[in-house]
């Protein structure tokens, strides 16, 4: 199967998770990159910007929520969106959780508990894909707009600059030309002696 465009990165510290995790991904066609550490991830991300990465909440060596904070904070992980796998969400939180988000350090994230049921996981990292693939178009065309108002706004000044100039030249032409009434003889003296 053609391989998307759509990176997705994957931190699970369960082999056995992330394998699962990276097979249904890769089958669908995303091109999948995975690890097991959030420095390796925050490493391999800052060199392969993600639009997705499913994070899992508790790591070995920092907590997901730190990778994704530290990831955001570099404009080339502006539009990676995350998906926390987690198993602290209690049995009540899933049930209220229809959305599947949840809050960690007063940020409001996408998050699914494990284990992860498959076609609820798929949905989510197509909506985290399109989100991302919305806010970057959004940009680019915001971006877009600017350089047009400021070239517009250049040629407003250059025009203002070219109309102040003529009417610098008229004036100057008319001083010249009012000032002094008195004929000059240029041509007319030397072809009326020959």
């Amino acid at each position: 199967m053609k391989k998307r465009k759509e990176r997705i990165l994957v931190l699970e510290d369960d082999r056995t998770s992330r394998r699962l995790i990276c097979g249904i991904l890769e089958k669908i066609g995303y091109d999948v990159l995975e690890c097991s550490e959030g420095r390796d991830a925050i490493h391999i991300a800052l060199m392969n910007p993600p639009k997705v990465i499913v994070v899992d909440v508790i790591l070995p060596d920092m907590q997901g929520t730190q990778v994704v904070e530290q990831l955001l904070e570099h404009d080339c992980c502006k539009y990676t969106k995350p998906i926390f796998l987690t198993g602290i969400l209690s049995n009540k939180e899933q049930a209220n959780n229809r959305k599947f988000l949840f809050d960690i350090e007063g940020n409001r994230y996408r998050a699914l508990p494990k284990p992860v049921k498959k076609s609820i996981f798929l949905k989510l990292v197509a909506q985290a894909v399109e989100e991302s693939e919305v806010e970057r178009l959004a940009d680019i065309k915001e971006a877009a707009i600017q350089e047009e108002k400021q070239r517009a706004e250049r040629a407003a000044r250059l025009d203002a600059k070219a109309e102040e100039r003529r009417k610098s030249l008229e004036s100057v032409f008319e001083e010249t030309c009012n000032g002094d009434s008195e004929d000059i003889p240029w041509y007319e003296s030397e072809s009326a002696d020959r």
